[in-house]
């Protein structure tokens, strides 16, 4: 056994050394693998940039992110787009080989100007290129900076502010040229058809009227308020001798971005300037064209005088109101309740972070406001429709043209009465004090224009909506200035609140 052992020891060493097969056989050599000799990296050297070339270069980069934006611009509604395409491609072939500072600056303020010589036929400068200014806008002074006369120019300034809101803010206003209207009355109830150009669309009203054996008619027949959505306070309105009548806005234009109702049935959304009315108009154009329906004939069928109207809405649909009574000049009173930012708030007035002594109206001796409705919510997916098209190119609100305290002039005229309502608790969003400092600058062109009493400030203490001393106070008001009665309203209650002080240091 151990014989059979040694011989198998044998047997692996001589075939590990090569043994039996000498041709094959090689010496058992180990070689150390060379370390090999490490080689530089040839790591080319940068060629230093001058400041001149670091100059050049920041300029191109501001030539070719404008040049991103003029690509993205809409140059469909323009009957000239070439001016801006030509100088488009001017700018490619320049930022394609090098250049100087002076050349790539040059280029880009010959671009920016390109986009001043679009003629979408309004004759105003592009919402995207407006300046920026702080002050509220002057009333009294024209576009071209010239002055007023309020004596001889004032009919024509107006024009000049209500083309500058239709161009910038609320689109088109449709004042019926063309349309042919019919309504069917019944009992408490009519629908009035509105037919313009081959397209027509139709929407319900509810009316109710006062009892004739508890309160004596007018001569001319009943005074009369329109609300939007609803109101309330009917019975108290119609013990008072008012009539009431509401319809839905959203049954005139959805509220959203999809541009619905038989406004845009009738008017539909385009992509020119000309084409676009925003929902806040087109809620509005449900009052003027019920005050259409009245003097066609409805007003008979109901005992109602279309002249005396009131007109009302809270929050969007007090935005509504504002606008269509600036509009139309035919409303007598209108009463625009808690509107806030694109109603009767200032939008150059911020009141966020403000501090007022509120405690007389069940608020803290230091009330902090908080957020503002800002520009950029009434420009989003959901507000956003409210407007035009050039509102949401508008980066600031110091870059309108308009604030509105121009809103409010519109109302200035003989017969016209202007009624904003505020809340001054819970209200932060739609901004009380923008809305006070709106009453404060009308004010001023009220009484330049000499009807100082024609615009007042009526402040509830708490409530998003139209309060029940609201309607006594706007029935009273009209009662006293429309129809000359005495009432135990004290006036002067509506030209002062708790903001004119301005906020705590």
């Amino acid at each position: 056994m151990k014989r059979k052992i040694i011989f198998v020891l044998c047997l692996l060493l001589c075939v590990s050394a090569g043994c039996g097969n000498e041709k094959n056989a090689q010496p058992l050599t180990v070689t150390a693998t060379p370390t090999p000799k490490p080689t530089a990296a040839m790591t080319p050297v940068p060629t230093p940039i001058s400041e001149e070339e670091k100059a050049a270069n920041a300029a191109l980069d501001r030539l070719s992110g404008y040049m991103n934006l003029v690509r993205n611009y809409n140059l469909e509604p323009y009957a000239n787009p070439e001016v801006v395409l030509d100088a488009l491609k001017e700018a490619e072939a320049l930022s394609e080989k090098k250049g100087t500072v002076e050349e790539y600056d040059a280029m880009l303020e010959k671009l920016k100007q390109s986009l001043t010589k679009l003629n979408d036929g309004s004759g105003l400068v592009p919402a995207s290129l407006l300046p920026s200014f702080t002050e509220y806008p002057d009333a009294f002074t024209f576009a071209d900076g010239s002055a007023v006369d309020v004596n001889k120019d004032w009919e024509e300034r107006l024009e000049e502010i209500s083309k500058l809101y239709q161009y910038y803010v609320y689109g088109v206003y449709r004042d019926g040229e063309g349309e042919k209207l019919t309504f069917d009355a019944q009992k408490n109830k009519a629908v009035i058809t509105v037919e313009n150009n081959g397209k027509k669309g139709s929407f319900n009203i509810t009316v109710s009227v006062p009892d004739e054996t508890k309160v004596q008619k007018p001569e001319n027949g009943w005074p009369y308020i329109i609300a939007l959505g609803w109101f309330q306070q009917t019975v108290y309105a119609n013990d008072r001798g008012y009539a009431v009548i509401t319809f839905m806005p959203t049954d005139l234009a959805s509220d959203d971005s999809l541009r619905k109702g038989i406004f845009y049935d009738i008017y539909p959304y385009g992509k020119k300037w000309e084409d676009q009315t925003g929902a806040l108009l087109a809620w509005g154009w449900g009052f003027s064209k019920v005050i259409d329906a009245l003097e066609q004939g409805m007003g008979e069928v109901y005992g109602i005088d279309p002249e005396v109207s009131i007109i009302t809405g809270v929050s969007r649909y007090g935005k509504a109101t504002a606008v269509a009574g600036a509009f139309d000049r035919r409303i007598k009173v209108s009463v625009p309740t808690c509107s806030g930012a694109g109603g009767m708030a200032m939008f150059r007035y911020i009141s966020e972070g403000q501090i007022y002594d509120l405690s007389s109206v069940g608020g803290s001796s230091d009330y902090k406001f908080g957020k503002n409705e800002p520009l950029s919510s009434l420009q989003s997916g959901s507000e956003g429709h409210w407007f035009n098209d050039n509102f949401k190119k508008i980066t600031k609100a110091e870059k309108l043209p308009v604030d509105q305290n121009l809103l409010a002039a519109m109302y200035a005229g003989q017969d016209r009465y202007l009624f904003i309502t505020s809340s001054y608790l819970h209200e932060d969003w739609t901004n009380p004090p923008a809305m006070w400092e709106a009453y404060k600058e009308s004010k001023k062109i009220f009484t330049a224009l000499g009807e100082p009493e024609n615009v007042v400030f009526n402040i509830h203490p708490d409530g998003h909506m139209v309060t029940d001393a609201d309607v006594v106070r706007f029935i009273d008001f009209t009662e006293h200035y429309v129809y000359g009665k005495e009432v135990e309203t004290d006036f002067n209650d509506l030209t002062t609140c708790l903001f004119a002080d301005g906020p705590k240091e």
